[in-house]
């Protein structure tokens, strides 16, 4: 099943969910139309599990990162890592999830909502946590999250995962930019750890 998601994710990406026909379903995956019914009840249904399926697979991670006992800013740090890994390197899932919710009806939508305001906690717990104790600059973590989220999301209009960019190379770029963007000074010498003490200026003779 996780092969004709794949499939189906990507005719959604690219030709538009409303564009798309079962029948461009089942030539595409080499089968036809009635034997598709035996995988999905409705072209919704599919569209639904492949977004809700995507979102349910990140949440485990992310909570699993946010209820350990590691510090906030590692924390912080393996959220967005992860995140931008996820969703970066799956751009066709990404694409759904910004631009498709609208097409599904109001009992699908309102779940998948609700998912997205769980994310958006996560991540702004996090940075209430650090703004709480004076490591985070004077910004507003709501702002913050929001900034962040955008920044991911935007990679699926111009990120390629065959170019020169790999996505552990993107992933390590947003990190550091974001985290160099919010956590206050004293935080970002804590990042550097053992070994990477900044260089001393040279002796005059």
């Amino acid at each position: 099943m996780e092969e004709v998601e794949l499939v189906i994710a990507r005719l959604f990406a690219s030709r538009g969910y409303h564009s798309t026909s079962m029948r461009d379903i089942a030539r595409e995956l080499g089968m036809n139309q009635s034997s598709l019914y035996y995988y999905v009840d409705s072209k919704e249904d599919i569209l639904f599990k492949i977004m809700n399926d995507a979102m349910d697979k990140a949440l485990g991670t992310l909570e699993k990162i946010c209820i350990s006992k590691i510090p906030p800013e590692r924390k912080l740090k393996e959220v967005l890592g992860f995140y931008t890994r996820y969703y970066a390197g799956d751009q066709e899932r990404e694409t759904l999830l910004v631009n498709e919710i609208k097409s599904l009806g109001e009992d699908y939508r309102s779940v998948l909502i609700e998912k997205q305001r769980r994310y958006v906690h996560l991540i702004r717990s996090i940075l209430e946590d650090l703004a709480k104790t004076g490591r985070m600059k004077q910004i507003h973590p709501t702002v913050a999250t929001f900034a962040f989220f955008g920044m991911v999301h935007y990679t699926i209009k111009w990120y390629r995962r065959d170019g020169s960019i790999g996505i552990d190379g993107l992933a390590e770029s947003f990190v550091e930019i974001f985290t160099g963007g919010i956590l206050a000074e004293d935080s970002l010498k804590s990042k550097k750890g053992p070994g990477k003490k900044n260089r001393k200026e040279k002796p005059d003779d």
